[in-house]
């Protein structure tokens, strides 16, 4: 063998040894933060970690030894399995609690942990009562569209979300009511005010005229299909663990109540039902009795579904270089 390549076998053998080492390294350190990762034991994601009012919070347990249970202020919330490890739960920052720390439980087997939630104040517009003539001519006034909302229209709501049921029907993220989200007219929390009285509007508003297709944002049952004092023609369907949707001011039901309904079906037509300005959808979420922000709570449901962590990609490399 000649001495050139001899030089060539040697260098080929140097080049071999310099991107080896550095990929070994690599791949051990890779390796030791994900073992790191997947073996601390539990591991709470709280997003966010300081709410505002009408917020909602994801929260995601791993344990796999057992059952995952808690509360807030004393409230229970359920988790539900979404891997071999993995538990996760929707909390609803109500849009009218006090803001200030507020406490939460989490429950594991032998363990209990507490964290403290510091929810901050939403930032929410006040504007004075419009009643247009056509609203005139309809009977609406101010003082009785107070009376309509607190003696009739809520308390028909209530009733039909006073129900827990404790299995969800859905099994996918959430989506929106409408194709085009336009929004206009009052955004959520806003205060609406009659002399000394303010209502808050607990949904959006969105634009959109007589007649557009509404869907359901998730699989569920039809609880409530009415047409009501100043809500007008009103859907709400029941997702189950605790989670409801509210469509309001339509000019056509396609559901009736007691109906299942699928992701993405058409449930009704928009309108400018009961106390309306304009033709538009409005549009609510309520999450265990919290009134929260009904986009926020669907963006975070998206979120939650497209979320892969660390952990996650931890047990996938394990996986993968142990065959485990």
């Amino acid at each position: 063998m000649t001495k050139r390549k001899r030089q060539k076998i040697k260098n080929a053998k140097n080049f071999v040894v310099k991107i080896t080492l550095p990929l070994g390294f690599i791949v051990l350190f890779l390796w030791l933060l994900f073992f790191a990762i997947y073996q601390k034991k539990p591991d709470i994601q709280i997003f966010p970690e300081n709410p505002k009012q009408g917020d909602t919070v994801l929260i995601r347990v791993r344990e796999k030894n057992g059952n995952i249970s808690g509360d807030f202020d004393g409230k229970k919330l359920v988790f539900l399995k979404t891997n071999k490890s993995d538990w996760e739960t929707f909390l609803g920052i109500d849009v009218k609690i006090n803001p200030g720390v507020h406490k939460m439980n989490i429950y594991l087997p032998g363990k209990k942990i507490e964290k403290d939630i510091a929810v901050s104040t939403g930032e929410f517009s006040s504007y004075k009562m419009i009643i247009s003539d056509d609203l005139k001519k309809k009977g609406f006034t101010a003082n009785k569209v107070i009376e309509n909302t607190v003696k009739k229209d809520n308390p028909s709501l209530e009733k039909a979300i006073e129900n827990f049921t404790p299995e969800p029907y859905f099994s996918e993220s959430f989506s929106f009511p409408l194709e085009k989200m336009n929004y206009g007219g009052f955004s959520f929390g806003e205060f609406i005010k009659v002399g000394d009285y303010q209502l808050q509007h607990l949904g959006v508003d969105l634009e959109t005229p007589i007649g557009t297709e509404v869907f359901a944002i998730n699989r569920g049952k039809i609880v409530l299909a009415q047409e009501l004092s100043n809500y007008g023609k009103t859907l709400v369907i029941d997702h189950g663990l605790g989670i409801f949707s509210m469509c309001l001011h339509l000019s056509e039901f396609k559901v009736s109540f007691g109906d299942i309904v699928e992701k993405k079906q058409i449930i009704g037509l928009s309108g400018n039902t009961g106390y309306s300005t304009a033709p538009h959808l409005h549009f609510s979420i309520r999450l265990n009795n919290a009134k929260v922000d009904p986009v926020a709570f669907i963006k975070m449901t998206q979120k939650a579904n497209g979320n892969v962590n660390l952990a996650d990609i931890g047990r996938a490399l394990i996986n993968f270089l142990f065959g485990k």
